[in-house]
């Protein structure tokens, strides 16, 4: 079975430093092999509208440039370490998977499941909540900034729905540092009964 870890570097997350980018990518490479890196830039734009942010600005002033950010330390940390684009995949999310109707189809389906199961509804906008918590922003209206932002999350489980397609393989595996419950309980199929074995997780701290 060929394995594709998927490293997820959220613009804007102040964990993803030089140094840990670079440590990260080396004991994901050494581990298996390969990484792709995940920078979902463009669906980045729905949580700074729900901080506030017009649309244009969401992406011009935030989106754009913290993906442009990670992107360019990825870029530095692969030179640093000698790995070629073979090794160490940058997913662009505008050019490969903004339009891309298979991706597309997941995002639907994760939407559907999003307005129709309520535990996954629950899960997803708890997750979603704390994501908008840790920002300085205050929000005085925390149900809509929800339904605006928590576009980030079903967007990045469409990716790994679309993943083994984009990357051709037969099991994708999102690496992470810390614990992520709501995809966990998704893979395992907590909420729809349908397990994932095509997709794991894997927690790797630097």
């Amino acid at each position: 079975m060929i394995e594709y870890p998927v490293i997820g570097m959220s613009p804007g997350n102040s964990y993803f430093k030089d140094e840990v980018i670079k440590v990260l990518l080396k004991k994901v490479v050494d581990k298996y092999g390969k990484a792709a890196v995940l920078i979902a830039d463009v669906p980045a734009i729905s949580t700074y509208k729900a901080l506030g942010y017009p649309e244009n600005r969401a992406w011009r002033d935030k989106a754009l440039p913290q993906g442009n950010n990670l992107r360019n330390k990825v870029e530095r940390a692969m030179t640093e370490l000698g790995y070629s684009d073979t090794q160490v995949k940058v997913v662009d999310w505008k050019t490969d998977i903004e339009a891309d109707p298979i991706y597309n189809q997941k995002y639907s389906e994760l939407r559907e499941l999003h307005e129709t199961n309520k535990f996954f509804q629950e899960s997803a906008n708890k997750t979603t909540q704390a994501v908008l918590e840790s920002s300085d922003k205050q929000l005085p209206e925390m149900e809509s900034a929800i339904k605006t932002a928590v576009h980030y999350l079903l967007s990045e489980l469409a990716f790994m729905e679309f993943a083994p397609i984009y990357l051709k393989s037969d099991r994708i595996v999102y690496i992470y540092h810390k614990e992520w419950p709501v995809y966990e309980s998704y893979i395992a199929g907590k909420f729809d009964e349908k397990p994932r074995k095509y997709l794991g997780f894997d927690i790797i701290t630097t």
